[in-house]
């Protein structure tokens, strides 16, 4: 299964809000699968569309879009979902039934439906409207050719909840299994190690160095099917601690 993340809104690309989905991409790593790309883009129609032009065509089978499903004008993803799918967009009745007990929720009383609030409620026809567990704004699932698109609001506190009930039973396993290793040499001196271990087993090695290596070490990270991984690993730490003896014994 091949999975992208794309995050949408003008204030990711301040440097004022960390935009990295951290807590998304560990709960789709348990699940044995791994995301291919993150992309963060601002509230742009035609960025908007292009990433999902680029996404369908890499052959994405799950692209998970968040942001822009709020009330305001700026919050454009469900127009440039539409436009894309090639459909109208559509107040859902299920979706203003969510909203309004939503809003009551929250501050107590039955809300009057502007034309703003109803933007929260507005799907691309054909699409399936997800309701939002700990907010307002429904989600969308929709569906282009092989790729399936689910779009979650922005903020963390509803995004999470609607990714774990709605995306993350969905997510299929990649059969990738993972081992860390820790290596206190330099990155130079480890290379032609991680080339001895790639030509021989079938894995990819992921070397993620750290400044201070020489106390805390470099962390690797090996991944492929489970046997490879394991054979890899032990190989590669008996490849290590020669090195490491040779450099000590220099």
């Amino acid at each position: 299964m091949k999975i992208e993340i794309v995050h949408i809104g003008d204030e990711l690309l301040t440097s004022e809000i960390d935009p990295y989905p951290s807590q998304m991409i560990r709960m789709i790593r348990e699940k044995g699968a791994s995301v291919n790309m993150i992309t963060v883009i601002g509230d742009d129609f035609p960025e908007i569309k292009r990433v999902l032009a680029s996404a369908e065509q890499s052959g994405v089978n799950l692209l998970i879009i968040t942001g822009g499903l709020g009330p305001t004008l700026d919050d454009i993803t469900r127009n440039a979902i539409a436009d894309y799918l090639g459909v109208e967009l559509e107040v859902r009745q299920d979706a203003v039934d969510w909203l309004v007990e939503a809003v009551k929720r929250m501050y107590g009383k039955k809300p009057v439906l502007s034309n703003e609030m109803l933007r929260m409620a507005t799907m691309p026809k054909g699409s399936i409207a997800l309701k939002n567990i700990t907010g307002a704004a429904c989600g969308i699932e929709a569906k282009k050719g092989n790729m399936t698109i689910f779009c979650l609001p922005g903020f963390p506190k509803e995004m999470l909840p609607m990714f774990q009930e709605y995306i993350l039973p969905r997510i299929e396993s990649n059969n990738i299994y993972e081992k860390e290793l820790r290596a206190w040499l330099g990155e130079t001196t480890m290379e032609p190690l991680f080339q001895e271990i790639i030509k021989e087993y079938r894995v990819r090695i992921a070397s993620l160095p750290d400044e201070a290596w020489r106390e805390k070490g470099n962390k690797i990270i090996i991944k492929g099917p489970k046997e490879e991984v394991e054979r890899a690993a032990e190989k590669l730490q008996r490849l290590l601690a020669a090195s490491k003896d040779q450099f000590a014994d220099e």
